[in-house]
């Protein structure tokens, strides 16, 4: 045991006390940097979480911005505008024909029908096309191919005389025929077969009412009708 000077014994646990008196300063201040090290990093973490957040915000807003502008960049015309103007198109496109008297052209609610008298077509009683019927045929499948893009079908029409041939057992038959013989003319020159389809209607829809050689002759035709 420790004695001072004078003999006398000093205070107990003086020298526990001093002795580690420092060493919890210097543990305290070790505590102390840490901490402040921790709290720095928090700091700095936070700042780059809010800065992301921002720019992320920033980029979606840009992006939202970008598409409003596509959208009403590519917002179509109404339908029924578009419509009207692709059958102005197509009865121009279809003028030089007409006014040679070689077809008709009509507007329909759901498109447009461009009549063909059946007598450029065909022979009386025949379906097989006549060979002055490619001309008229070869302009009306470049304007089919080029400026119209909805179905298209193909009615055949026959006047009031009852047929009955072995080959054609009645109008039905006869009609039918030459709708197919248009159809597969059209497919041949490049109109897609899906978008056709051929139609006998005989004599159930006449263009004109009566039973002379004019009626008759106008009802005898091929009806091409583009759909919108």
């Amino acid at each position: 045991m420790q004695t001072t000077s004078d003999g006398k014994r000093p205070p107990s646990g003086a020298d526990e006390r001093d002795g580690h008196g420092g060493e919890g300063t210097e543990g305290g201040r070790w505590l102390i940097s840490y901490a402040d090290l921790i709290t720095t990093m928090m700091v700095l973490f936070l700042a780059l979480y809010v800065l992301q957040l921002a720019k992320s915000k920033q980029l979606e807003l840009r992006y939202q911005m970008l598409e409003t502008k596509t959208a009403q960049q590519s917002t179509p015309a109404p339908a029924g505008a578009t419509q009207q103007e692709a059958r102005k198109r197509l009865s121009a496109l279809l003028d030089a024909l007409r006014e040679k008297g070689l077809i008709t052209v009509t507007d329909l609610p759901h498109g447009v029908e461009i009549g063909v008298n059946a007598k450029i077509l065909f022979n009386a009683g025949d379906a097989r096309l006549l060979p002055d019927s490619f001309e008229v045929l070869n302009q009306i499948a470049q304007v089919l191919q080029k400026d119209a893009t909805g179905n298209v079908l193909v009615e055949g029409h026959t006047d009031s005389v009852p047929i009955s041939t072995a080959k054609y057992v009645s109008n039905w038959e006869l009609s039918s025929a030459r709708a197919g013989a248009v159809v597969r003319y059209l497919v041949e020159r490049g109109i897609e077969p899906h978008r056709l389809a051929a139609i006998g209607r005989a004599d159930n829809f006449p263009l004109v009412a009566g039973d002379d050689a004019a009626a008759r002759a106008a009802n005898r035709r091929v009806a091409i009708i583009v759909q919108y």
